[in-house]
């Protein structure tokens, strides 16, 4: 057992004796380096990954168009995010580049990836939220000014490698673990995926005689079932002309296209964690963004193709608004269309909005796209066998996922307890 003594630093505690504690402004220091006309834009993500944004994705960013502010980057650097560094957003550059003034880029005495753990324990237990005076959702101030008045608990400099590696090679070992999980879950996913679309497009009976469906997006169908126009069985609402301003603590449950581009999001289901909250002022200003039930909550813009076609089939006659950027798809009848539910989500569907959509960054869906679209009918009898047995099936396949997922939650919990005991000083790497 190591000497101990306590760090005056109540969300460390008790560190070895070895150990000292330091200002950050008396081992750190802020960088300014300037912009070269060649550097491309560097990230600092949320998972603490530090990188070219043209190695990870281009999708879902806010575009500079004048770069004020903007500071060069060297491999090696050590970055904290000044806005979503609470969340864990703290790495070391992988590449040269240049990033906004949000990012602080920082340089130490001490050893950096020590450095680095430190500061994502602090981000993991909530330490800077908890200092936080608070400027956005979701975020809080973690600038340099923020950084530098912290005090920090520190072992001496080789103690400090070793605790690096040693974070290192166990988190390696427990992302082997999760990444097993993930490839087992997108098994699934497909799995799940290929069932729908074998179901709703060909049916039950395989041995079934088959027809040219003389639709666009599918070559053959059962020879009993029909092809009709999507505006033959729904006409074309508008949801809620509000913002994220205008919800409220509880009222009227309001779903909008946040949700129902969430990757939880089932689309032929009406789950909970969909639900958002409004005055129940609209039942009078806006009756006509109410929804019921065998409609439809499509949200009207994605950022990306494949998310074009995002729906929420509303299974419940709860009362309940379409949101902001929805097109609600009102059933003329009321038949349970939850088979389309399924239909919707196949990709030989989607195919229909996705050649029809128009954007760079952002993908629009219209009405009037969506008037133009064509469905495949079965006979009702048969389509609410199909609805059951996928009911079925894709409810266990959901239920293995889940339990999967949940591992991954537990990995990540235990590797982030690594870190903590390690760099406060309460497991010893031996």
């Amino acid at each position: 057992m190591r000497e101990t003594k306590d760090s005056n630093i109540k969300w460390v505690g008790a560190i070895p004796s070895t150990w000292t504690t330091e200002l950050g402004k008396h081992f750190m220091t802020c960088l300014d380096r300037p912009v070269r006309e060649d550097d491309g834009v560097i990230t600092c993500f949320r998972d603490g990954e530090v990188t070219l944004r043209s190695k990870r994705r281009e999708e879902g960013f806010t575009v500079s168009f004048q770069e004020i502010g903007y500071q060069g980057i060297e491999p090696g650097d050590l970055v904290v995010h000044g806005m979503d560094g609470f969340a864990g957003a703290i790495g070391i550059s992988d590449s040269r580049g240049k990033a906004t003034p949000v990012l602080n880029v920082l340089d130490t005495k001490q050893d950096k990836r020590y450095m680095m753990y430190a500061l994502r324990n602090m981000a993991y237990t909530d330490v800077f939220l908890a200092l936080s005076t608070g400027i956005r959702v979701r975020s809080c101030d973690t600038s340099w000014k923020k950084l530098r008045s912290l005090e920090y608990a520190l072992p001496p400099l080789d103690e400090q490698r070793k605790i690096a590696d040693k974070i290192e090679q166990k988190s390696k070992q427990v992302d082997a673990l999760i990444a097993n999980q993930q490839a087992q879950i997108e098994k699934l996913k497909q799995y799940k995926q290929s069932l729908i679309t074998e179901v709703v497009t060909k049916g039950l009976d395989p041995d079934a005689p088959m027809k040219d469906s003389g639709a666009e997006w599918l070559e053959s169908i059962p020879q009993s079932w029909q092809v009709a126009p999507l505006k033959s069985l729904f006409s074309f609402g508008k949801g809620l002309p509000i913002t994220k301003d205008n919800l409220i603590e509880s009222g009227v449950p309001v779903i909008s296209y946040g949700q129902i581009h969430a990757k939880w999001n089932s689309g032929v289901t009406i789950h909970e964690a969909l639900k958002r909250f409004v005055s129940e002022e609209y039942i009078t200003t806006n009756p006509n963004s109410l929804v019921k039930q065998g409609d439809f909550i499509m949200a009207d813009t994605s950022e990306d193709r494949e998310g074009c076609g995002n729906c929420a089939y509303v299974d419940t006659d709860d009362q309940i608004f379409a949101g902001y950027h929805t097109i609600i798809l009102n059933a003329n009848d009321i038949s349970d269309h939850k088979y389309l539910a399924y239909l919707f989500r196949t990709d030989a569907w989607r195919s229909q909005i996705r050649k029809r959509v128009s954007g760079v960054k952002l993908f629009s869906i219209s009405r009037r796209i969506l008037g133009d679209v064509s469905v495949i009918l079965p006979p009702e009898e048969e389509a609410l066998r199909m609805v059951s047995i996928l009911d079925a099936k894709c409810s266990k396949v959901d239920r293995l996922i889940e339990i999967k997922q949940k591992k991954i939650e537990e990995l990540n919990l235990y590797k982030k307890s690594l870190i903590y005991e390690y760099v406060t000083g309460k497991k010893e790497v031996v």
